[in-house]
């Protein structure tokens, strides 16, 4: 019976010369399956299958699949070939029915008999086999085009052959499972693999060496640990009358287990110190106020959360354990914020009930879900300083003396012990909050002096309040009441 039609043939040995050239060797094409180890929880492998194509040596690929159909003499139509990287160019019968496909633009040979199936008997280097022949002394001739050769495949006994796979990838440094391959292994015949492994994409000189055969189909493979391996099989026999045919091997392999990587850890930082000077004197005596709704100030529950966000990466694409911890800088344990959180996120945490001062805060990522204790590898960062202050300013006017022209001078300090001050405001009665700057002109320290000059008022009874703002958005206030005689 024909094998299925969509699974490529097996290799079978054969011998090929060319009758105008050298002797010619190439690689033999079969299916592989190449299944991956993946790291399940405890120490149990999961094996997923992925299939490895070879690039087929074309100039051009067929629109649809080239299909043969066996139409019987009831009217039966079978498929028995299909091929779906090169054409169907020609065909031939020889003496006892055996029928020859020829292929292109991969330029091949097949043969379909009744009792065996169908087989590749050749792949050449040239890109069309146009043509085949089998003549009465058991002789079989194929030509071909793009380059015009002749090549004979004689019936003598060939005693063995060798394929060669692909480079295969297992796109990190790997561990190597168990080795199996299916396939017939008529009496008198061996089919023998063995393997190499290296980290370079090529094989060169710092790969491995061939390693011994594989005694038992399943045996652990033998090859060192890499990224890349590859294998060969030795097809050979004793018996003239019959020839190994190999169809499928497999590798399996576990990724070496790498530690995550945490791509971004940031806590919301203080606000960068901006250089403020005092306004320019205007001609029209005008003076910049700023609104008390635009002022900037935030709920005290707002005020006291500080915004965390995190990234974190895996190579292995395992599943990861996320805890955030905190402790003061004087500390020596470490308090949860929170666990059981995702790769990637933002949360704001909440400090207002934690004492004032200056904090660690550690993000840990690991991958024990999906690994044993002893390949199991964390990562961790810590921020800090982290300062948590909801401590309102402390505001001292410590001097108010009548200027000239009806204005009032008043002289004050605010104060901050863990955060810059980064605004003064006043306000007069109640009316537009006008800013104030330091006297040094640049808010860059917790303590800054300030001192404020009021606009011409008429005589009467005044109070003058005055607004302090740290970094973190606490706002100290601070009164003095005056007379303008």
């Amino acid at each position: 019976m024909p094998v299925s039609p969509v699974s490529p043939p097996p290799v079978q040995a054969g011998a090929i010369t060319s009758l105008f050239k050298e002797e010619k060797s190439w690689d033999w094409n079969l299916p592989e399956e190449f299944p991956m180890a993946q790291a399940a929880s405890l120490q149990q492998q999961k094996t997923v299958s992925k299939s490895m194509d070879m690039p087929p040596k074309t100039t051009g690929l067929p629109m649809v699949p080239n299909y043969v159909y066996k139409i019987s003499k009831e009217g039966l139509i079978q498929k028995i070939l299909e091929t779906s990287q090169s054409f169907i160019l020609g065909m031939s019968l020889d003496a006892h029915d055996n029928l020859y496909v020829v292929t292109g633009n991969t330029a091949g040979l097949y043969k379909i008999s009744g009792d065996e199936g169908t087989s590749s008997l050749a792949r050449v280097e040239e890109v069309q086999a146009l043509c085949c022949l089998s003549t009465g002394k058991n002789e079989l001739y194929f030509g071909t085009g793009n380059v015009g050769r002749v090549y004979k495949i004689s019936p003598s006994f060939m005693n063995g052959g060798s394929f060669i796979s692909n480079v295969l990838d297992t796109a990190a440094p790997s561990n190597w499972g168990c080795i199996s391959w299916a396939g017939i292994q008529p009496e008198g015949t061996e089919l023998i693999l063995s393997t190499r492994s290296g980290n370079g994409e090529k094989p060169d000189a710092t790969w491995s060496g061939w390693s011994a055969p594989y005694a038992i189909n399943g045996e652990r493979i033998a090859s060192p640990p890499a990224r890349f391996i590859q294998y060969k099989a030795l097809l050979q026999t004793r018996n003239s009358d019959a020839t190994p045919l190999l169809s499928m091997v497999s590798l399996s392999y576990l990724p070496k287990n790498e530690p995550p990587r945490i791509v971004s850890f940031v806590v919301e930082k203080e606000s960068s110190p901006v250089s403020q000077k005092p306004p320019e004197a205007k001609t029209d005596g005008k003076i910049e106020t700023i609104h008390q709704g635009t002022a900037g100030q935030k709920p005290h529950h707002q005020i006291a959360q500080k915004n965390i966000q995190w990234e974190v990466e895996d190579p292995n694409n395992d599943t990861l354990q996320l805890t955030m911890y905190y402790r003061g800088m004087e500390e020596k344990m470490w308090k949860v914020i929170d666990k059981n959180l995702q790769k990637k996120g933002s949360f704001a945490w909440d400090t207002l009930r934690l004492p004032d001062g200056k904090y660690q805060v550690r993000l840990i990522a690991s991958d024990d879900p999906d690994n044993p204790p002893e390949t199991a590898c964390n990562a961790e960062k810590t921020i800090e300083p982290v300062v948590i202050d909801n401590t309102k300013p402390d505001v001292r006017l410590v001097n108010a003396v009548a200027g000239t022209g009806g204005r009032y001078v008043v002289s004050g300090v605010a104060k901050d012990e863990y955060s810059k001050l980064v605004k003064v405001q006043y306000t007069v009665d109640g009316q537009e909050w006008v800013s104030a700057y330091p006297v040094d002109g640049v808010f860059d320290s917790p303590d800054e002096s300030f001192q404020i000059t009021t606009k011409p008022l008429m005589p009467g009874d005044y109070t003058l309040i005055v607004n302090a703002f740290d970094s973190e958005g606490n706002i100290g206030i601070g009164k003095v009441l005056f007379e303008v005689k």
